[in-house]
């Protein structure tokens, strides 16, 4: 399959990097965003682009989905016109973070046109997509993930979590742990300058002992202390962030002891972040 043809539809952040990197590894990419400038910046050789996501999944062997949104995903899928139009024997590849029960949901809506689904969270920045180097969580049925494997395998290292559902399972926890880590790294730097440390000081002497950690590490960039910080750049990655706790939040009953408490060292980012935004805003 390393020849398949590929639709992906959402050329963002994520998603661009992603349909560069399997059309280096030689598959048939026809890229698709809504946006005529975004789509304008996939340039990679060798690809299609189409503003209509239809024509993007039209006969494809495996169409892959980036979306930001559920919502953005059911509108995307509500006619069942996509999975139509891509036809029997494909794969609908969802990367989007969204829902599980909405993975499930569209995994029965395909089956009736006799297209398999698969849900695959991704973990790791848009440099580990291009090196083909993400985290995948993976749900589906076992022909399904060994039939869409040099896909996946393309951009990726492969955890098979379970049945379709899974995947998002397995990147929300993945998500819920790093927020709430940026939550703790980020109090934990207020209350050293409280206790009139330099905060970067102290975060470089944190970084260089025990407490050390990848959130330590980017935290203040989500604080907006970084020279092109905006106030619109620190809220648009807060609301996105949120999004993420939202949908993990659905996972346990909510007096659970262990999400309670990691959902408030989430909620702790929240306010920091909206008070970075303030301070931005003021300059």
């Amino acid at each position: 399959m390393s020849k398949a043809s590929v639709g992906f539809i959402g050329l963002g952040l994520m998603g661009a990097p992603i349909a560069r990197r399997l059309a280096r590894e030689g598959f048939a990419v026809t890229g698709c965003d809504i946006f005529p400038a975004t789509l304008e910046a996939f340039d990679e050789p060798d690809t299609q682009r189409t503003l209509d996501p239809i024509e993007a999944a039209r006969g494809k062997d495996i169409v892959g989905i980036c979306v930001r949104t559920d919502e953005q995903l059911r509108d995307l899928t509500a006619d069942g016109e996509i999975f139509k139009a891509q036809g029997e024997g494909g794969i609908f590849i969802i990367t989007s973070t969204v829902s599980p029960e909405l993975a499930q949901d569209l995994q029965r809506e395909a089956g009736e046109y006799g297209v398999s689904v698969i849900d695959v969270g991704v973990s790791g920045g848009s440099h580990y997509a291009l090196e083909g180097r993400l985290s995948l969580f993976v749900g589906g049925d076992e022909a399904t993930i060994a039939r869409a494997t040099p896909w996946l395998e393309a951009i990726g290292t492969v955890s098979h979590l379970g049945p379709v559902g899974r995947g998002l399972v397995g990147k929300l926890l993945n998500n819920l742990a790093c927020i709430a880590n940026y939550g703790l790294a980020a109090s934990i730097l207020d209350l050293g300058v409280e206790l009139d440390f330099d905060r970067e000081q102290l975060r470089e002497a944190l970084q260089r002992g025990s407490a050390q950690s990848f959130a330590l590490q980017v935290v203040p960039g989500m604080m907006g202390v970084r020279e092109n910080s905006t106030a619109e750049g620190v809220l648009d990655l807060r609301n996105l962030l949120e999004k993420d706790v939202k949908l993990s939040a659905k996972l346990a009953p909510a007096d659970n002891v262990a999400m309670t408490a990691l959902q408030d060292a989430c909620a702790v980012l929240m306010a920091r972040m909206d008070r970075a935004a303030s301070e931005l805003k003021a300059k």
